[in-house]
């Protein structure tokens, strides 16, 4: 996952910024991570990042890759005039790799001296470690939905890293993964993703962003006018949905959802969900036809299947997988 974005921001006003950026809290303690968002204007969704606190003053932030000029564009253009936050732009200079699966620990402990142990490194906390000889900052969250890490490194220790990890790897049968794997994967979880489920177009709550979105914790960008929003009273909301009877392509996002004949929403994601055994499709439609159990119908390749509405993150919804405690 290389290309994820990464920035690093510093400065005795680091963290006053970042609070007044996003709709989450940042992290309060040291070593702890958060999800945050930056809404725009309007209160929709701009940007979504990792947010890690590695001391008092200095933040790792990680985004889509594929927001890199835009996020940091963003973020420069939002900088105090002060000089009391840095702000750079190292995704060039990192690569990642994302250990994750049930011996995701087994494998990575082989590598490092740093205890993985949950009660030392707890499920949202980032540390930096050696792997092998080298240096990485150990970030635990993933967007798989498993034990797992993501390594942010040096990338001219990349080819290092790997062959340690593949080598260390081997008894647990280890194999590469990537993109559509873990499209495959987050879609299991209802994880939201920039710039489908997550967009300028929808509010931030119509999104279902309700635990990332705190209308009471101070001035941010956004917070107004998705307030006056929310007064207005919403369009639309996220649902999960399992499509039926699907043999040879399963949703990917875009394709129409009806309601009695009606086009009332759309996909904005999907795929098959390989550990639930179902066609899933993730999707914006009104309010008043997100109950569980309700049929829609989605349009799939000119061909209408029945859409059911079921509960959000169908594979493992307590997240027991991602703390390690199933």
């Amino acid at each position: 996952m290389t290309a994820f974005s990464k920035f690093e921001v510093a400065g005795p006003g680091a963290a006053a910024w970042l609070d007044g950026l996003v709709s989450n809290h940042i992290p309060k303690n040291v070593g702890r991570i958060n999800l945050c968002y930056l809404l725009s204007e309007n209160g929709g969704v701009r940007s979504e990042f990792t947010i890690f606190r590695e001391a008092p003053e200095r933040f790792y932030l990680v985004s889509a890759g594929a927001m890199e000029r835009h996020d940091f564009d963003y973020l420069t253009k939002l900088l105090p005039s002060d000089g009391s936050v840095r702000l750079h732009n190292v995704t060039t200079q990192n690569g990642v790799f994302v250990v994750a699966g049930p011996h995701a620990r087994d494998v990575l402990q082989k590598v490092t001296d740093t205890s993985l142990a949950n009660q030392d490194f707890k499920w949202l906390s980032g540390q930096t470690i050696n792997v092998g000889y080298a240096n990485a900052r150990a970030l635990r969250v993933n967007f798989v939905g498993k034990l797992g890490w993501e390594l942010h490194y040096p990338i001219e220790m990349q080819n290092y890293i790997f062959d340690l990890l593949v080598d260390a790897g081997d008894e647990f049968d280890l194999k590469p993964f990537g993109i559509r794997a873990m499209d495959s994967l987050r879609v299991e979880k209802s994880y939201r993703l920039i710039p489908r489920e997550l967009s300028i177009e929808y509010a931030a709550l119509e999104s279902g962003l309700q635990r990332f979105v705190h209308l009471n914790k101070g001035p941010f960008i956004g917070a107004a006018a998705l307030a006056d929003w929310q007064q207005r009273g919403f369009k639309y909301q996220y649902v999960t949905m399992e499509v039926h009877d699907v043999t040879d392509a399963d949703a990917r996002g875009s394709e129409p959802i009806y309601n009695n004949g009606e086009i009332v929403g759309r996909a904005t994601s999907g795929n098959y969900g390989w550990r639930v055994g179902k066609s899933l499709a993730l999707a914006i439609i009104p309010p008043g036809l997100t109950e569980i159990g309700t049929n829609l119908e989605i349009e799939i390749l000119g061909e209408r299947h029945r859409a059911t509405v079921i509960e959000e993150s169908p594979f493992d919804p307590e997240n027991q997988r991602l703390r390690d405690v199933a």
